[in-house]
């Protein structure tokens, strides 16, 4: 059999070196974002834009040119993930091979100087200081979005999110939105008023880093993470990265607000249980890939709301934290703790908005991005649209640029297309608990702080499967539905909230 596949099993073997070298290159960025000392940072930057730069050259080699075009021949021979990550190669490809080298290292230097620079600005409130590293990033992004966009006849935008997100349309992406636009205003006032005469105790009592790390740990034992192939740590902004054998997540900490801690670390473990997960035999080739974003974002929704927010595991949250690190009082009930994940209020910050308010936090970027790769923003205009925006959706101005327009990381680095993966992965994650709900009592395990039969559905019926299907039929074998249901999700929150 291989001697009639030789050149395809060629091509796997150049694309496992690729990969190699872009693991290591995601070892970089979560060490700049983890332990690189501020000085450090200029040199770091030129030597991940030479990794990125080396990456990219040998992605759209002749070598590998040829080796696509011989092993297409031998497609009869393949078996069926050979077939698939044959076709995802192909696509990768002739998508990388738009893009010269200068404008792969301009994108990697702009992106990667802009990504340091916000850390400051951020923290400083700043805006004015970030505006032309923002430019810059904008304009090699957008150059790279048009280069992909005449090669492959499909609008600039939509390059951008397929590549987030394989096979999803800016049409079908404003389809959904649209019902959610028209459905979530009234929902939330609703939510709103109905919460305002319940009796809610806040959280008062500092608790310090390493005990919430402690407790972090602790679930991330109970949901599956596997710590003999990962670890946890601290950054600017929570992230997941690496391959089944090595996932790093990383989480904030406030003090006065462990929920805030510890719902970054189911969501960022949500991923990570994803990765580790993924077919090992092809770790190094696409098809052993995750199937993009929104996938991976259902992954840590279903954990993060789904599933955390549920009063089943604060049943299990409750006792953990009275029986284990001696939470006491009314405050850390069950229900109390409840009540203070499900608050439904319009706030300034994304990574901490309720799931009410969240997709006009995604909407309202969906939409700016579209203007910045037309031309139509430059990153001086943020500000005042974003401020118009967060009024009309969420009917709340910013007071400050940090809970405005500088709050998150995906626009200096480069990340744009990426935001729809958010609330697309919020709606498929209640797909798919709706699915998994019909055969699994998912509730009574919960209460238990058992994550089994939810993980094992998951690993059966998506992680496992890395990207060897379409995303159409990967969410329809998980879901039951080829396209993503906006009102399953509206469903899911009138039931939940009202």
């Amino acid at each position: 059999m291989s001697n009639k596949i030789n050149n395809y099993l060629s091509l796997e073997k150049k694309t496992e070196q690729i990969s190699q070298l872009a693991s290591l290159a995601a070892l970089g960025s979560w060490d700049s974002a983890v332990m690189l000392q501020p000085a450090s940072a200029s040199s770091r930057q030129k030597e991940s834009a030479t990794l990125s730069s080396l990456i990219h050259e040998m992605s759209i080699s002749t070598e590998i040119g040829g080796l696509l075009q011989a092993a297409s021949s031998e497609k009869d021979s393949l078996d069926e993930w050979q077939k698939a990550n044959l076709k995802l190669l192909q696509k990768s490809y002739d998508e990388s091979v738009c893009v010269s080298s200068e404008m792969s290292h301009e994108f990697s230097i702009a992106s990667g100087e802009s990504e340091f620079a916000w850390r400051k600005c951020r923290a400083e409130n700043d805006f004015k200081t970030l505006v032309p590293y923002l430019d810059r990033v904008f304009k090699a992004a957008t150059a790279i979005a048009n280069a992909k966009s005449r090669k492959l006849s499909k609008p600039a935008y939509d390059v951008l999110v397929d590549s987030f997100d394989p096979d999803r349309q800016l049409s079908e992406i404003k389809s959904v939105y649209g019902v959610l636009k028209k459905e979530l205003p009234s929902l939330m006032h609703k939510i709103v008023e109905k919460q305002s005469t319940e009796k809610v105790i806040g959280l008062t009592k500092e608790i310090d880093e390493n005990t919430q790390k402690a407790i972090g740990i602790k679930i991330m034992e109970k949901m599956g993470f596997d710590f003999n192939r990962g670890r946890l740590d601290k950054s600017t902004h929570p992230f997941c990265t690496g391959k089944p054998f090595d996932v790093r997540i990383t989480t904030r900490y406030d003090e006065n607000n462990f929920l805030s801690s510890l719902f970054g670390v189911i969501h960022e473990t949500g991923h990570a249980l994803y990765q580790q997960a993924l077919p090992e035999k092809y770790t190094w080739q696409e098809v052993g890939g995750p199937k993009g974003m929104a996938f991976h974002e259902s992954q840590s929704l279903i954990m993060e709301m789904q599933a955390g927010t549920s009063v089943a595991f604060n049943e299990f949250l409750a006792k953990l934290l009275k029986d284990e690190f001696g939470f006491k009082g009314p405050e850390y009930s069950a229900e109390n703790l409840y009540k203070l994940m499900t608050r439904v209020h319009p706030s300034f910050i994304r990574v901490d908005a309720d799931e009410v308010t969240y997709p006009l936090h995604v909407i309202l970027r969906f939409e700016i991005e579209q203007e910045i790769i037309n031309g139509n923003i430059k990153a001086v205009d943020l500000p005042e649209i974003w401020n118009a925006k967060m009024k009309e959706y969420l009917g709340i101005v910013p007071d400050t640029y940090a809970n405005g327009c500088l709050q998150d990381i995906h626009w200096p680095a480069g990340w744009l297309g990426y935001f729809p993966s958010y609330t697309n992965g919020a709606i498929i994650a209640s797909m798919l608990m709706k699915k998994i709900k019909e055969n699994h009592d998912i509730d009574s395990e919960l209460s238990q702080g058992r994550f089994d039969s939810l993980n094992n559905y998951l690993n059966k019926n998506l992680r496992e499967i890395g990207s060897l299907k379409s995303s159409a039929d990967l969410l329809e074998q998980a879901t039951g539905f080829a396209e993503i249901q906006p009102m399953i999700f509206i469903d899911y929150l009138k039931k939940k909230y009202l």
